[in-house]
Protein backbone atom coordinates (compact mmCIF):
# COMPACT_ATOMS: atom_id res chain seq x y z
CA UNK A 1 0.00 0.00 0.00
CA UNK A 2 1.47 3.47 -0.93
CA UNK A 3 2.36 6.26 1.64
CA UNK A 4 -0.74 8.09 0.37
CA UNK A 5 -2.96 5.30 0.89
CA UNK A 6 -1.58 5.34 4.57
CA UNK A 7 -2.80 8.55 5.06
CA UNK A 8 -6.81 7.65 4.80
CA UNK A 9 -9.81 8.43 6.70
CA UNK A 10 -13.27 8.58 6.31
CA UNK A 11 -14.50 11.85 7.08
CA UNK A 12 -18.40 12.03 6.78
CA UNK A 13 -18.87 15.59 7.15
CA UNK A 14 -16.33 16.98 4.16
CA UNK A 15 -18.13 17.99 1.48
CA UNK A 16 -16.61 18.95 -1.93
CA UNK A 17 -15.99 22.20 -2.93
CA UNK A 18 -18.59 23.01 -5.12
CA UNK A 19 -21.69 25.47 -5.27
CA UNK A 20 -24.32 25.35 -8.25
CA UNK A 21 -26.53 28.03 -9.59
CA UNK A 22 -28.99 28.49 -12.25
CA UNK A 23 -29.45 30.79 -15.01
CA UNK A 24 -31.86 30.58 -18.07
CA UNK A 25 -31.71 27.44 -17.94
CA UNK A 26 -28.12 26.46 -17.78
CA UNK A 27 -26.45 25.22 -14.46
CA UNK A 28 -23.00 26.42 -13.96
CA UNK A 29 -20.88 23.62 -11.42
CA UNK A 30 -18.20 24.68 -9.50
CA UNK A 31 -15.26 22.71 -8.16
CA UNK A 32 -11.40 22.21 -8.14
CA UNK A 33 -9.80 21.07 -11.56
CA UNK A 34 -10.14 17.22 -10.64
CA UNK A 35 -13.77 17.22 -9.74
CA UNK A 36 -14.69 18.69 -12.77
CA UNK A 37 -12.55 16.06 -15.12
CA UNK A 38 -13.80 13.58 -13.15
CA UNK A 39 -17.79 14.42 -12.99
CA UNK A 40 -17.53 15.28 -17.00
CA UNK A 41 -15.64 12.44 -18.08
CA UNK A 42 -18.11 10.07 -15.72
CA UNK A 43 -21.47 12.23 -17.46
CA UNK A 44 -19.85 10.97 -20.90
CA UNK A 45 -19.20 7.76 -19.99
CA UNK A 46 -22.44 7.04 -18.84
CA UNK A 47 -24.00 8.60 -22.23
CA UNK A 48 -22.33 6.38 -24.48
CA UNK A 49 -23.31 3.34 -22.52
CA UNK A 50 -26.91 3.98 -20.82
CA UNK A 51 -30.27 5.60 -21.66
CA UNK A 52 -29.82 7.48 -18.06
CA UNK A 53 -30.98 11.07 -18.72
CA UNK A 54 -28.35 13.28 -17.34
CA UNK A 55 -27.27 17.08 -18.15
CA UNK A 56 -25.81 17.99 -21.52
CA UNK A 57 -22.68 19.85 -21.23
CA UNK A 58 -21.66 22.80 -22.54
CA UNK A 59 -18.69 24.38 -21.73
CA UNK A 60 -15.73 23.36 -19.45
CA UNK A 61 -12.68 25.39 -17.71
CA UNK A 62 -10.18 24.51 -16.16
CA UNK A 63 -6.88 25.79 -14.79
CA UNK A 64 -3.93 23.29 -16.10
CA UNK A 65 -1.83 24.72 -14.39
CA UNK A 66 -3.21 24.13 -10.71
CA UNK A 67 -5.39 21.09 -10.38
CA UNK A 68 -6.67 21.87 -7.22
CA UNK A 69 -7.56 25.56 -8.50
CA UNK A 70 -11.23 26.73 -8.83
CA UNK A 71 -12.72 25.48 -12.22
CA UNK A 72 -15.97 24.93 -13.71
CA UNK A 73 -18.79 23.65 -16.31
CA UNK A 74 -22.22 24.42 -17.53
CA UNK A 75 -24.39 22.15 -18.77
CA UNK A 76 -28.01 22.18 -19.22
CA UNK A 77 -31.05 22.34 -16.57
CA UNK A 78 -33.05 19.24 -15.86
CA UNK A 79 -36.75 19.56 -16.22
CA UNK A 80 -39.23 18.63 -13.13
CA UNK A 81 -38.48 18.62 -9.31
CA UNK A 82 -35.64 16.84 -7.41
CA UNK A 83 -37.62 13.58 -5.73
CA UNK A 84 -37.28 14.70 -1.92
CA UNK A 85 -39.27 17.56 -3.23
CA UNK A 86 -41.85 15.65 -4.77
CA UNK A 87 -42.34 12.66 -3.23
CA UNK A 88 -44.20 13.19 -0.48
CA UNK A 89 -47.33 14.56 -2.80
CA UNK A 90 -46.89 11.97 -5.62
CA UNK A 91 -49.73 9.31 -5.71
CA UNK A 92 -49.20 5.81 -5.56
CA UNK A 93 -48.95 5.62 -9.67
CA UNK A 94 -46.33 8.05 -9.58
CA UNK A 95 -44.22 6.26 -7.13
CA UNK A 96 -44.32 3.09 -8.67
CA UNK A 97 -43.06 4.81 -11.74
CA UNK A 98 -40.39 6.50 -10.11
CA UNK A 99 -39.48 3.27 -8.73
CA UNK A 100 -39.58 1.30 -12.47
CA UNK A 101 -37.30 3.92 -13.66
CA UNK A 102 -34.84 4.21 -10.98
CA UNK A 103 -34.24 -0.11 -10.73
CA UNK A 104 -34.15 -0.16 -14.78
CA UNK A 105 -31.69 2.89 -14.63
CA UNK A 106 -29.50 1.40 -11.90
CA UNK A 107 -29.68 -2.11 -13.73
CA UNK A 108 -28.53 -0.52 -16.78
CA UNK A 109 -25.32 1.60 -15.11
CA UNK A 110 -24.97 -2.17 -13.05
CA UNK A 111 -24.25 -4.20 -16.22
CA UNK A 112 -22.12 -1.75 -18.04
CA UNK A 113 -18.79 -4.14 -18.77
CA UNK A 114 -15.54 -3.09 -17.01
CA UNK A 115 -12.22 -3.48 -19.00
CA UNK A 116 -10.80 -4.57 -15.32
CA UNK A 117 -13.23 -7.18 -13.85
CA UNK A 118 -11.33 -6.09 -10.29
CA UNK A 119 -10.52 -2.75 -10.49
CA UNK A 120 -11.98 -0.06 -8.10
CA UNK A 121 -11.64 3.93 -9.39
CA UNK A 122 -12.84 6.11 -12.18
CA UNK A 123 -14.26 5.59 -15.48
CA UNK A 124 -10.81 6.54 -17.36
CA UNK A 125 -8.58 3.95 -15.03
CA UNK A 126 -7.48 7.06 -12.82
CA UNK A 127 -8.15 7.17 -8.77
CA UNK A 128 -11.35 6.53 -6.94
CA UNK A 129 -13.11 9.85 -5.27
CA UNK A 130 -14.93 10.06 -2.60
CA UNK A 131 -15.43 12.75 -0.37
CA UNK A 132 -15.73 10.95 2.83
CA UNK A 133 -11.98 9.00 2.46
CA UNK A 134 -8.53 9.99 2.03
CA UNK A 135 -9.39 13.48 3.64
CA UNK A 136 -11.44 14.26 0.27
CA UNK A 137 -8.45 13.43 -1.71
CA UNK A 138 -8.36 10.95 -4.77
CA UNK A 139 -7.22 7.38 -3.74
CA UNK A 140 -6.53 4.60 -5.19
CA UNK A 141 -6.85 2.96 -8.07
CA UNK A 142 -6.94 -0.22 -6.68
CA UNK A 143 -6.35 -3.86 -8.29
CA UNK A 144 -9.21 -5.65 -6.46
CA UNK A 145 -11.76 -5.31 -4.03
CA UNK A 146 -9.34 -6.98 -1.08
CA UNK A 147 -6.86 -3.76 -1.68
CA UNK A 148 -9.89 -1.59 -1.45
CA UNK A 149 -10.84 -3.44 1.97
CA UNK A 150 -7.00 -3.05 2.95
CA UNK A 151 -7.56 0.46 2.27
CA UNK A 152 -10.63 1.70 4.19
CA UNK A 153 -9.41 -0.13 7.83
CA UNK A 154 -6.18 1.89 7.12
CA UNK A 155 -7.53 4.57 9.51
CA UNK A 156 -8.25 1.90 12.24
CA UNK A 157 -4.84 1.37 12.76
CA UNK A 158 -4.17 4.34 14.66
CA UNK A 159 -6.64 3.49 17.45
CA UNK A 160 -4.75 2.18 20.46
CA UNK A 161 -6.88 -1.59 19.84
CA UNK A 162 -4.78 -2.82 17.20
CA UNK A 163 -7.29 -5.59 17.83
CA UNK A 164 -10.05 -3.77 15.56
CA UNK A 165 -7.97 -3.88 12.57
CA UNK A 166 -7.85 -7.31 12.50
CA UNK A 167 -12.12 -7.42 13.03
CA UNK A 168 -12.84 -4.94 11.02
CA UNK A 169 -10.66 -5.85 8.16
CA UNK A 170 -11.96 -9.61 8.55
CA UNK A 171 -15.88 -8.22 8.35
CA UNK A 172 -14.95 -6.76 5.12
CA UNK A 173 -15.95 -10.02 2.38
CA UNK A 174 -13.76 -9.65 -0.87
CA UNK A 175 -15.99 -11.69 -2.62
CA UNK A 176 -18.06 -8.67 -4.21
CA UNK A 177 -18.16 -7.77 -7.74
CA UNK A 178 -17.35 -4.71 -9.09
CA UNK A 179 -20.05 -2.58 -10.92
CA UNK A 180 -19.99 0.55 -12.05
CA UNK A 181 -21.73 2.82 -9.38
CA UNK A 182 -23.17 6.55 -8.89
CA UNK A 183 -21.82 6.63 -5.59
CA UNK A 184 -24.09 9.75 -4.50
CA UNK A 185 -27.74 8.64 -5.33
CA UNK A 186 -30.20 10.57 -2.98
CA UNK A 187 -33.32 12.12 -3.70
CA UNK A 188 -32.18 15.10 -4.26
CA UNK A 189 -29.72 14.10 -6.86
CA UNK A 190 -33.04 12.35 -8.69
CA UNK A 191 -35.41 14.51 -10.88
CA UNK A 192 -38.91 13.83 -11.51
CA UNK A 193 -42.29 14.63 -13.36
CA UNK A 194 -44.06 14.99 -10.12
CA UNK A 195 -47.53 14.33 -11.97
CA UNK A 196 -46.55 10.61 -13.68
CA UNK A 197 -43.69 10.01 -11.31
CA UNK A 198 -40.81 9.10 -14.52
CA UNK A 199 -37.63 10.47 -14.11
CA UNK A 200 -35.84 13.48 -15.66
CA UNK A 201 -32.31 13.07 -14.36
CA UNK A 202 -29.82 11.98 -12.73
CA UNK A 203 -27.37 14.41 -11.42
CA UNK A 204 -23.96 14.67 -9.43
CA UNK A 205 -21.70 12.28 -10.65
CA UNK A 206 -18.26 13.35 -9.49
CA UNK A 207 -18.27 10.31 -7.71
CA UNK A 208 -19.02 7.88 -9.98
CA UNK A 209 -17.04 4.89 -11.30
CA UNK A 210 -16.36 1.35 -10.27
CA UNK A 211 -16.79 0.01 -6.56
CA UNK A 212 -17.93 -2.78 -4.92
CA UNK A 213 -21.45 -4.11 -5.99
CA UNK A 214 -23.16 -2.76 -2.08
CA UNK A 215 -21.39 0.60 -2.74
CA UNK A 216 -24.28 2.39 -4.58
CA UNK A 217 -26.81 0.75 -1.67
CA UNK A 218 -24.66 1.60 1.82
CA UNK A 219 -23.74 5.20 0.09
CA UNK A 220 -27.07 5.70 -0.56
CA UNK A 221 -28.00 5.55 2.93
CA UNK A 222 -25.71 7.54 4.99
CA UNK A 223 -26.30 11.06 6.50
CA UNK A 224 -29.64 12.55 5.74
CA UNK A 225 -30.90 9.71 3.36
CA UNK A 226 -32.15 7.97 6.68
CA UNK A 227 -35.64 9.14 5.51
CA UNK A 228 -37.88 6.17 5.72
CA UNK A 229 -39.65 6.75 2.12
CA UNK A 230 -35.92 5.96 0.58
CA UNK A 231 -34.51 3.49 2.71
CA UNK A 232 -38.50 1.94 1.08
CA UNK A 233 -37.31 2.91 -2.26
CA UNK A 234 -33.96 2.03 -2.19
CA UNK A 235 -35.36 -2.15 -1.27
CA UNK A 236 -36.79 -1.78 -4.24
CA UNK A 237 -34.55 -1.08 -6.81
CA UNK A 238 -31.00 -2.50 -5.48
CA UNK A 239 -30.43 -5.23 -3.07
CA UNK A 240 -29.57 -4.66 0.63
CA UNK A 241 -26.20 -4.63 2.68
CA UNK A 242 -27.05 -3.50 5.94
CA UNK A 243 -23.85 -5.55 7.37
CA UNK A 244 -21.35 -4.27 4.70
CA UNK A 245 -23.81 -0.33 6.20
CA UNK A 246 -23.14 -1.09 9.81
CA UNK A 247 -19.05 -1.99 9.14
CA UNK A 248 -18.83 1.80 7.18
CA UNK A 249 -20.79 3.80 9.84
CA UNK A 250 -18.12 2.25 12.85
CA UNK A 251 -15.27 2.83 10.18
CA UNK A 252 -16.60 6.39 10.34
CA UNK A 253 -15.69 6.59 13.76
CA UNK A 254 -12.07 6.44 13.50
Amino acid sequence: MSDANLSASINPLQSPPKRTHKAEGIYVKHGTGRQVHREVEAMEFVRQRTSIPIPSVFEIYVNDNDASASSWFSMSAIPGSPLTDAWPSMNDEARRATQADLRSYLHELRTVPSPTPAYIGSCSGGSAYDHRLNNGYPCGPFASVSDFHDFLVVPVARCPRQELVTYYRQQLADNHGVVFTHADLCGDHIFVEPKTGRITGIIDWEMAGWWPAYWEYTKSRFGSRYQTWWKTLLGHVLDSHERELRIEEDLQQF
